[in-house]
């Protein structure tokens, strides 16, 4: 059956239907995918680097195509779109591959020849097979190829579940991946939630999913229960630190940026600033003064609408309760009355007991906390319930260092805010309700992979500590320890006594063939 409710959320134009894939069919999509994954597990590992490029080419190639599905889901301008999720996307890609050849790397152990005579070992990553990527809808290609390239770089099949509400950009993506890999590597279900327990509740290998805190939480449960990894990421509440010292004009820029970037809709933006008090009056007028200048779509290309009526109920709601508990209104808060669209909103002097402050917002708001001192910023930054990133803003490097490493966050950064996430080398991460995932880095490849140690044992001797347990084992033993606790003069009497363990093995066996 087609997803409902699908609108253009800048111009409320309806979207052509999606068919709804059934519950039923995901058997057989897991089939063709562990099928195909046989044969893309043994694509040598060069190979598999070209093909996932070529798939970042050829989004790069047919741009305007993505561009246009974007714009209709998202609502957003194409340019915030081109450089948000598509123009990096082959810089990600070679990035990416260079992180897999050292997380795929076969690791050689070193083994003492004295304690292990003979024998040598590596460490192999395998792939695990199928692999399920649910996304969100608020960047519905970039979170997708984060995890992508991995799991496709490490040998494994994978089925996205796009979400309900940008279902068309998610099905693109995968016909991409189509033209470039082997029929079933890369398949696609869509619908909502029902959808996504389904293909979690199938026969998988692993899952990756970025959404909310309640859905994480019911993923991570029911893979504990299969005993196969998941990554879960699942949003924040993220706290920016502006200090007395600061370059007041570039942290204003840096602040509007992280908290307006695709109208607030982001996991890691920048909901929540302390300011200390000797800046703050500066700080809140030209942040609200700029605020101000920000246009929305449609007559403007600064800002995107929310994505959906959903969200724009619950940014409508956070704004409210912020105003009825004394908040001060120092730009927007309403709906533009275009869409979905909701006007640039600075809030002064917030406070604890607010739910611009507790709960994830996921719009184009800043709520402005004042402060007496750093100790007090720090404090606060930390009592969220999430812990994505948090920046420190400063002139004093070695002062936003330490601050930053005081911060209970995954990402911690001084003069700058949420650009880790499209870098393939640092590890995308949180601490608390923010879930236990990570995406990129050589740190998110246990959810693809897993270790296979293979041991070869070339000695033609029996190991000393094989049966018959008699006299001569407890004398090698006490032997043995002594020499670890120091006791070189053991070492002749080490010797003799392996050779007689060697005998007695050799003798308890039988006559040698």
């Amino acid at each position: 059956m087609p997803l409902p409710g699908h609108l253009n959320p800048a111009t409320l134009d309806p979207l052509s239907n999606v068919e709804w894939t059934p519950t039923s069919a995901m058997d057989e999509a897991l089939d063709l995918a562990r099928e195909a994954q046989k044969v893309w597990g043994e694509v040598p590992f060069e190979d598999r680097c070209a093909r996932v490029v070529a798939i970042a080419k050829r989004i790069l190639a047919h741009r305007e195509e993505a561009l246009a599905l974007l714009q209709e889901e998202t609502g957003r301008d194409p340019a915030e779109s081109l450089l948000g999720e598509v123009a990096f996307v082959l810089s990600y890609a070679n990035g990416a591959v260079g992180v897999a050849k050292r997380a795929l790397a076969t690791e050689r152990v070193r083994l003492s020849p004295v304690d292990f005579p003979g024998k040598r070992a590596v460490i192999e990553a395998v792939p695990r097979g199928v692999i399920a990527i649910i996304e969100p809808w608020n960047y519905p290609l970039l979170q997708f190829y984060k995890p992508l390239f991995p799991a496709l770089l490490s040998g494994n099949a994978v089925i996205m579940k796009p979400s309900e509400h940008t279902p068309r950009t998610g099905a693109w993506l995968a016909e991409q991946c189509a033209a470039e890999l082997p029929p079933g590597v890369v398949q696609v279900v869509q619908g909502d939630g029902v959808v996504g327990g389904a293909l979690v509740a199938a026969d998988v290998d692993a899952v990756v999913f970025c959404g909310s805190v309640d859905t994480g939480r019911r993923i991570a449960a029911k893979c504990a229960e299969r005993l196969i990894p998941c990554s879960v990421e699942l949003g924040g509440k993220d706290a920016a630190i502006v200090l007395e010292d600061c370059d007041l004009q570039r942290t204003v820029a840096g602040v509007l940026q992280w908290s307006m970037h695709n109208a607030g809709q982001d996991c890691s933006s920048i909901e929540r600033v302390y300011v200390v008090e000797a800046i703050a009056d500066q700080f809140v007028d030209q942040l609200a003064a700029t605020a101000k200048r920000l246009q929305v779509v449609p007559h403007g290309r600064d800002l995107g609408p929310l994505q959906n009526e959903a969200q724009l109920k619950v940014v409508t709601a956070h704004v409210a309760d912020a105003l009825a508990k004394g908040a001060k209104l120092r730009a927007g808060g309403e709906a533009t009355g275009d869409g979905l669209g909701f006007a640039p909103t600075v809030l002064d002097a917030c406070t604890d007991d607010m739910l611009v402050i507790t709960d994830e917002t996921f719009g184009p708001v800043v709520a402005v906390v004042r402060v007496p001192d750093e100790a007090s910023a720090i404090a606060k930054a930390n009592a969220s319930r999430y812990g994505l990133c948090g920046s420190v803003w400063t002139k004093n490097l070695a002062r936003g260092e330490r601050i930053a490493r005081q911060l209970d966050v995954g990402i911690a950064l001084v003069n700058n805010h949420s650009f880790p996430g499209s870098v393939p080398q640092i590890p995308w991460t949180g601490t608390k309700w923010t879930g236990t995932g990570t995406a990129a880095s050589i740190h998110a490849y246990p959810t693809f992979v897993r270790r296979r140690t293979i041991v070869i044992d070339s000695s033609s001797r029996p190991d000393v500590f094989w049966k018959p347990v008699d006299g001569s084992l407890m004398e090698l033993g006490d032997a043995v320890s002594a020499f670890a606790l120091g006791a070189w003069t053991q070492v002749f009497r080490l010797i003799s006594l392996v050779s007689k363990r060697v005998t007695s093995i050799r003798s308890f066996v039988g006559p040698k063939r």
